[in-house]
């Protein structure tokens, strides 16, 4: 048997064994996932003679996507109206008659409307549907509404390049510990 080999093997054997037992390293992420979420779906708002609304609250950076189609009521045929997105503020701004609102969206006499939008802040947005230009019929939208936002997920992951070199250690260690002890050690007359 000779030591250096012996005892070194078993040295580096025992740290792979070690390194395959306890080389994993587990610990969390936050990944972001989309989520959609439903507002309306096809929802009538009928009767429409002055203007009718919506309000919406939404947080920052959600985006939101609004469509739908303007009817007459009782009859076959599509309708015009003017389709408002805006701010509470502006909304106050707007039900008191002043002018120059800003608006988020604003779509003159629109049949089909398809808008998407990103909302800047927390904040409550009205959807306005004006008819207030054409008192003579009253209207009917269907109105579609969904928002995407992004939320974080906690993800747990597992990092295990330690126990992967353990296995080469312990190969490494086994064929030193073998070597030592079947070769005789070389013995010296002087």
């Amino acid at each position: 048997m000779r030591a250096a080999p012996t005892f070194g093997g078993l040295a580096i054997l025992a740290l792979g064994l070690l390194m395959l037992n306890f080389g994993v390293y587990t610990y969390t992420v936050q990944v972001p996932k989309i989520e959609t979420r439903i507002l309306f779906d096809k929802e009538r708002i009928s009767s429409i003679g002055d203007f009718a609304g919506k309000e919406l609250n939404l947080q920052k950076d959600w985006i939101l996507r609004i469509e739908g189609e303007v009817r007459v009521p009782d009859t076959n045929s599509s309708g015009e109206i003017n389709l408002y997105v805006m701010t509470a503020r502006e909304y106050q701004r707007w039900r008191a008659g002043e002018k120059n609102i800003e608006y988020i969206i604003r779509r003159e006499k629109v049949e089909r409307f398809n808008e998407t939008l990103v909302s800047a802040e927390n904040e409550t947005t009205y959807v306005i549907f004006d008819n207030r230009y054409d008192p003579k019929y009253k209207k009917e939208v269907t109105l579609s509404a969904k928002y995407t936002f992004e939320t974080k997920v906690p993800e747990t992951r597992e990092e295990s390049i330690l126990k992967q070199a353990g296995y080469p250690l312990m190969i490494l260690g086994a064929i030193s510990l073998a070597y030592g002890l079947v070769r005789k050690p070389v013995v010296r007359w002087e």
